[in-house]
């Protein structure tokens, strides 16, 4: 493929991603709906066969060099989200996330697995398909949690913690679902792999970043961060094929530093400036409307979708507000506690490349039979294209308090800097 049409393309997704969020963020929803969109509008140009995909290589698989760049958008979303994470929030929010996480996991798996018996399909396909409902797009609800300023939140930590658990529990049962590697193995490159990010870095990272104090060359200390991050990813993606979960771990330990807190805004402008829409327009991209055309693929959809979102919102909502969210919260059958579980809930309902990952391996492992392959394939791209939708404006409304709340601080803000201005003259 020529270098031509794949710079063509970078510089279209980007320049259309910032119109389609500022033309969304008019609306009051979140920017990244946007670029979803525009990305959508993009790879359905290719779909329909109005551009040939090389001239336009946007869609998943058209450009290898565009499907890094995408990856790499998703590394640092995850880095920045982690880097912007409240540990002491994060700790606090521990037992959430991890019942959170079970429960949201359970009920989808559960409910697929059963309404796919119900439906004539096999036990190993019905389980299958109740993995694909499992995992949750973390990358799309970093970002609208980010956009809404909640991702500091009980709620954000909670949520980001539960999210890359969630990653782990997927992998692990996919590949329980096609009976293919070692749960055990996996289980001990999981844990070896806390051990070394997350012990070991949390205590010699200072001693790292002292060390790229002393280079005194130009961004120093933002080259090593980024080094970092992607040897963490790197081991992350070796292990377990979860590039994300090393990203993750390098901006949490970073995030206890003040210099980690300080290049955040040098590692955004690097991030929302160039990969980050550049992922989002490549997600959307990945929404083939013509898969609609398929009636029974359709049907299968349907069933997919409810269960997707019902089961998401019931199970991780229901998890959170067992837990009361922490010690301290009070009784169960609060206001609060049932907004709060709510919002935990509806922030797991996005789902994208963690399912089409799982439904690829289920269809290699042969978990899925031949015959029934482009009715799943159908099926999936059809929820994870409802789920990415209606996650962005259902977040917006369910932390309409928090939104509301930060407008006023803003404006408050606003009033006593005038005031302050007006005594100093």
């Amino acid at each position: 493929m020529e270098a031509t049409w794949i710079l063509f393309t970078i510089g279209t997704a980007i320049i259309i991603a910032k119109i389609g969020d500022s033309i969304v963020e008019r609306f009051e929803l979140p920017g990244v709906l946007g670029e979803l969109l525009m990305g959508m509008a993009l790879g359905n140009l290719v779909y329909f066969g109005l551009i040939k995909s090389e001239y336009l290589p946007i869609t998943m698989g058209s450009s290898e060099v565009i499907d890094f760049l995408a990856k790499l958008g998703i590394i640092l979303l995850l880095f920045l989200g982690a880097l912007d994470t409240d540990i002491e929030k994060l700790k606090r929010t521990g037992v959430t996330a991890v019942v959170s996480t079970i429960m949201g996991v359970f009920v989808p798996l559960a409910l697929g697995y059963y309404a796919l018996r119900v439906m004539g399909y096999g036990y190993r396909e019905a389980f299958a398909g109740g993995v694909l409902l499992t995992a949750t797009s973390i990358g799309l609800t970093v970002r609208i949690m980010m956009d809404l300023g909640a991702l500091r939140s009980e709620v954000g930590a909670a949520s980001l913690s539960a999210s890359v658990i969630d990653d782990f529990l997927g992998i692990a049962l996919i590949i329980f679902a096609v009976g293919s590697g070692s749960l055990l193995e996996l289980s001990a490159k999981i844990i070896v792999f806390f051990i070394i990010t997350g012990v070991l870095g949390w205590y010699l990272v200072d001693h790292y970043i002292k060390f790229a104090e002393k280079l005194h060359v130009e961004k120093g200390v933002l080259g090593l961060v980024i080094g970092l991050m992607f040897i963490f990813a790197a081991l992350a993606e070796d292990w377990f094929a979860a590039a994300i979960e090393g990203s993750f771990m390098a901006g949490l330990i970073l995030s206890k530093l003040p210099e980690g807190k300080r290049i955040m805004e040098e590692v955004r402008s690097i991030g929302y400036g160039f990969l980050i829409p550049l992922f989002f327009v490549h997600t959307g991209a990945m929404l083939n409307l013509t898969v609609f055309k398929n009636i029974e693929a359709f049907k299968l959809a349907f069933v997919l979708t409810t269960i997707a979102v019902v089961g998401k919102v019931i199970g991780r909502g229901f998890g959170a507000w067992l837990t009361a969210w922490g010690r301290g919260r009070g009784f169960l059958f609060t206001k609060q506690n049932f907004r709060m579980s709510l919002q935990m809930g509806i922030g797991s309902i996005p789902r994208t490349e963690v399912a089409l990952v799982d439904l690829m391996v289920a269809i290699h492992g042969g978990a899925i039979s031949s015959g029934n392959v482009p009715k799943f394939i159908a099926a999936t791209l059809i929820f994870i294209t409802v789920s990415v939708l209606i996650t962005p404006p259902l977040l917006k409304w369910a932390f309409k308090e928090e939104v509301e709340a930060q407008k006023m601080a803003k404006l408050e803000s606003r009033k006593e800097r005038i005031e302050r201005k007006k005594k100093a003259r």
